[in-house]
């Protein structure tokens, strides 16, 4: 039996993003016994994810159990999904025989020495889900004596895939009924921990109640605990004003919890952050909102899912790894309404 270690130290919507690797890589070593080590900030994910033995959890400020842990123990493959000098020294504590990486990273990092295999993948150059499913597909011989295999490219890339707890999901229903949400229900995750994200309040507001008009549904707001992100969605809500039916949960759910919500909603809308990533993972109907940040490596890939991007029309696509964005507040409504449309218009034609 071979032992596995997958170093992804980055924060939650990456872990979320290396679901496929993690499935792939079952598939590639049935049998073996995988470990996952993940940064603190995204422990609450772990029981969610699937295809793993064991998960270790990374506290930067209580970190000796983890170096104690890894001097103690052997690994035979060790696949770097991070890329930081710290994730560097966690693969060459694994005395992993193979600890790969991508050559990219290794090579503006200084770090090749530490690695075995550096895979021809760029970082800048693809989506990030492929990135980390090269990474675990270059290791899937862990002796080197054959080369992959021919057909390899044309095997059906697994999918983003979490599975919530059954408490998780006895606990939403619990909420919903809480919230007065007897059925349907559309989710806007406006927040996220960087501010250049942040869309304007009335834009947002103008488009929840395009959306509870549109649909004739109530609106569920979600979001973290941030003291700054709890501003911005009382600004939302003072621009919507007097509003029974939109519940807000924002800060008051953990993170699995939010996410059994966003399982079950109608239609997701929200900026780039480990939420829209959720409801990617669940196939659900959805528009993110982009700004700044390039949506090449991050966006949806399921078939209902849009992006706008600020300074571009609602028929924007992400093909351009080297393309700059905007301000968000070059994002207009009429352009999210455009996305949100079309991403219904598709619905109503499936149906």
């Amino acid at each position: 039996m071979k032992s596995i270690l997958i170093v992804q130290l980055k924060r939650l919507g990456d872990l979320i993003l290396t679901t496929p690797a993690l499935a792939a890589l079952r598939k590639e070593h049935p049998g073996s016994q995988v470990t996952l080590l993940i940064d603190h900030y995204s422990r609450d994910l772990a029981p969610a994810l699937q295809h793993i033995d064991e998960v270790l959890v990374y506290e930067r400020k209580r970190s000796f159990p983890i170096w104690f842990q890894l001097l103690r123990r052997d690994f035979d493959l060790c696949i770097d999904c991070t890329g930081t000098d710290r994730s560097a020294l966690i693969s060459f504590l694994s005395k992993a025989s193979h600890r790969v990486i991508s050559r990219s990273v290794a090579r503006h990092r200084l770090r090749s020495w530490v690695y075995t295999e550096l895979v021809d993948v760029s970082v800048r150059n693809c989506h990030t889900i492929d990135l980390y499913l090269s990474l675990v597909r270059s290791g899937k011989d862990l002796s080197r004596s054959s080369p992959a295999a021919a057909g390899e490219a044309d095997t059906p890339k697994p999918g983003l895939e979490l599975s919530l707890p059954a408490a998780t999901v006895s606990s939403a229903q619990k909420v919903k009924s809480k919230l007065g949400l007897p059925g349907p229900f559309f989710v806007v995750h406006p927040g996220t921990a960087r501010r250049e994200k942040y869309w304007l309040p009335e834009r947002w507001a103008e488009v929840v109640r395009y959306l509870q008009d549109r649909l004739q549904l109530p609106a569920v707001i979600t979001g973290g605990a941030d003291s700054e992100e709890f501003k911005h969605i009382e600004a939302i809500k003072s621009f919507l004003g007097p509003e029974p039916s939109i519940a807000n949960v924002a800060g008051r759910l953990d993170f699995l919890l939010t996410a059994a919500l966003i399982r079950e909603a109608a239609f997701f809308i929200g900026v780039d952050t480990a939420a829209a990533h959720v409801a990617s993972a669940f196939e659900r109907p959805q528009v993110v909102l982009f700004g700044p940040t390039n949506p090449y490596h991050w966006h949806p890939t399921h078939v209902r899912s849009r992006v706008v991007r600020a300074g571009f029309g609602p028929n924007y696509e992400p093909r351009n790894p080297r393309e700059n964005g905007e301000p968000m507040t070059a994002l207009s409504t009429g352009t999210v309404i455009d996305a949100i449309e079309s991403v219904l218009g598709e619905g109503a034609a499936a149906r």
